[in-house]
């Protein structure tokens, strides 16, 4: 408890808004996606119900599938499939010590990787740097709550910390 509340006073003291994103495409992600109030219209989703999610851990996720429009949600990277079609699909890990970029074999720009609790423990954190240095992913995103990893080949490898 006494680790995540200092990880979070250094997080607030690192982390920026969109005002200091300069990537297009995470600013769009973030003033369109995160920052926006969730339509009425959206339901909850499935997912959502079976997963230990606080209140709002479940608004950020919920965010996240609606502005990616992401029709496919995995637990597993066994689950992954090896053809990507125009939509995005998300690789959810709520374990992020048992990730490996070894055994993910796709991918795509279309694929979004997101953790929890990256910053729960020290443990969970070092991983979360260590992940965030992979040439693999090229875009990283810390909201504290979850970390998530883009693989973006048309963009330079950049890591933001990201207030919500």
């Amino acid at each position: 408890m006494f680790f995540k509340l200092i990880s979070r006073i250094r997080f607030l003291v690192n982390s920026t808004n969109q005002h200091g994103v300069h990537s297009p495409f995470v600013f769009d992600f973030v003033t369109k996606g995160l920052y926006q109030k969730l339509p009425k219209s959206v339901a909850t989703n499935d997912f959502l119900a079976t997963q230990k999610l606080r209140k709002k851990e479940q608004k950020i996720l919920l965010k996240i599938i609606n502005y990616f429009q992401i029709d496919t949600i995995y637990t597993t990277v066994d689950e992954l499939e090896n053809t990507f079609d125009n939509n995005y699909k998300l690789l959810f890990i709520n374990t992020i010590n048992k990730f490996n970029f070894d055994t993910i074999s796709v991918t795509s720009s279309k694929l979004i990787v997101v953790f929890q609790d990256i910053h729960s423990n020290k443990v969970n954190q070092e991983k979360w740097v260590t992940l965030c240095k992979n040439p693999k992913a090229t875009v990283t995103i810390d909201l504290f709550y979850f970390g998530m990893i883009f693989f973006r080949n048309e963009q330079a490898k950049e890591h933001f910390k990201i207030r919500v």
